[in-house]
């Protein structure tokens, strides 16, 4: 299987790019996915049989200064992805987020309805549901962090099934790999974020949801009896 990968230069994209020596991964301005010719051109003029879409503004404080760049690339870049692999045919595999879910309940299945909250999660909510629309598509819900968890203090009071990325990156991959289609929740237990950097980083230190004046979902922990 020969995959194209959009962007490469992420946290994830890294870790699957070290897992197969297969994969396409074009930078920025070789795959530009928010212009439609262009990323056509592209996708046509280099031959793969997976499109694996990674790319996206991923941080909510971000999105939230710059909501018209967020929607361009979260969703008008995907559209354009998903209506390229439609049209050709090809499996998408598109990466999306713990965070379309608003987190007042935890345990989330596949099944249950979305209500994202900011705009982070409402692009990438909107952006899964045009992936949705096509048949051929496997869309992944998850959340990972760097092998060393990366903040000096953690959160004790938001829960979440949020892992390490070289512990989640394996799992994404065998599932890319698969015929899977639908939506899969990719995590492991529930657990404080607090509990998980504590594991490598027994030093870090203590904070709440309370102590800071932007929006932390409580609760986004998977079901993992579906996992």
């Amino acid at each position: 299987m020969k995959i194209l990968l959009t962007g490469g230069t992420g946290l994830l994209g890294n870790h699957l790019l070290s897992l197969d020596s297969n994969i396409i991964a074009p930078s920025r301005v070789e795959l530009d996915i928010t212009n439609r010719a262009k990323c056509n051109d592209y996708l046509m003029n280099n031959p793969h049989d997976t499109i694996v879409h990674c790319a996206a503004l991923t941080s909510p404080p971000v999105c939230d200064k710059y909501p018209r760049e967020a929607r361009n690339v979260n969703i008008s870049g995907t559209i354009n992805i998903v209506d390229f692999c439609q049209t050709i045919g090809k499996k998408l595999v598109y990466i999306s987020t713990d965070y379309v879910f608003d987190g007042n309940k935890g345990n989330y299945k596949t099944t249950d309805p979305i209500n994202p909250v900011g705009v982070y999660s409402i692009t990438k909510a909107a952006a899964e549901l045009a992936v949705r629309t096509y048949s051929n598509s496997l869309c992944i819900r998850t959340s990972f962090c760097p092998e060393k968890f990366p903040y000096p203090k953690a959160l004790v009071d938001q829960y979440t099934s949020r892992d390490y990325i070289d512990i989640l990156a394996p799992r994404i991959m065998q599932l890319i790999r698969s015929d899977e289609t639908g939506i899969v929740h990719v995590g492991t237990e529930r657990k404080t974020v607090y509990e998980l950097a504590s594991r490598r980083s027994p030093d870090v230190g203590m904070a709440s949801i309370s102590d800071f004046d932007i929006f932390f979902p409580k609760d986004t922990s998977f079901c993992t009896r579906e996992q």
